[in-house]
């Protein structure tokens, strides 16, 4: 049975026959399908430099030391807000009941194959491993935030540095950001 976590394996096992011309073999599974997840649930309404820009923010996490220090980490980060008292998540899909811990649903309710959710879950894993292999340079000059401001006017970004615009998306680096590595 096709699952977003197979199509991914599928993927990074058969990296070269699919056009992935880069070593592969460094990439954790785990880690390149949560940083897809975020990328398809963040972003695949974008085009191609807007995921790329939603996977770079993802990693300039996890390489800060104010972060969690994996991608699954970031990902997954959630802290009580000081209003409401309510958790809220780092990225806002992940917060959402319909699909915290639950498959990307590349099946239909009656059991036949998804076609546009594969196809855009298969970008964001081609995406992802790409991004993880180190073979691209991230075009949001080191973001660690981003909103869609047709959505969204967070009081956060107030305090930041607006890095770039990308797609539907406004980037932003926290003060005195580090890089890790």
């Amino acid at each position: 049975m096709l699952t977003a976590k197979l199509l991914l394996a599928y993927l990074l096992s058969t990296a070269n026959s699919v056009g992935l011309d880069f070593d592969t073999s460094k990439v954790d599974p785990e880690q390149a399908y949560c940083l897809a997840e975020n990328i398809y649930y963040e972003s695949k309404g974008e085009d191609i430099r807007g995921q790329y820009a939603v996977a770079s923010v993802t990693l300039n996490r996890a390489n800060d030391p104010r972060f969690p220090n994996t991608v699954c980490g970031v990902v997954k980060q959630t802290a009580v807000s000081r209003i409401g008292k309510n958790v809220v998540c780092a990225f806002s899909w992940y917060c959402e009941s319909n699909k915290k811990g639950k498959e990307i649903p590349v099946r239909n309710k009656d059991g036949s194959i998804n076609q546009a959710v594969v196809d855009q879950f298969q970008v964001a894993s081609i995406v992802a491993i790409t991004v993880l292999s180190g073979e691209v340079e991230d075009n949001t000059h080191g973001a660690t935030h981003f909103h869609n401001p047709y959505i969204s006017q967070p009081a956060w970004r107030r305090e930041m540095k607006k890095t770039a615009t990308i797609g539907n998306h406004t980037f932003y680096k926290m003060p005195n950001y580090t890089n890790k590595k």
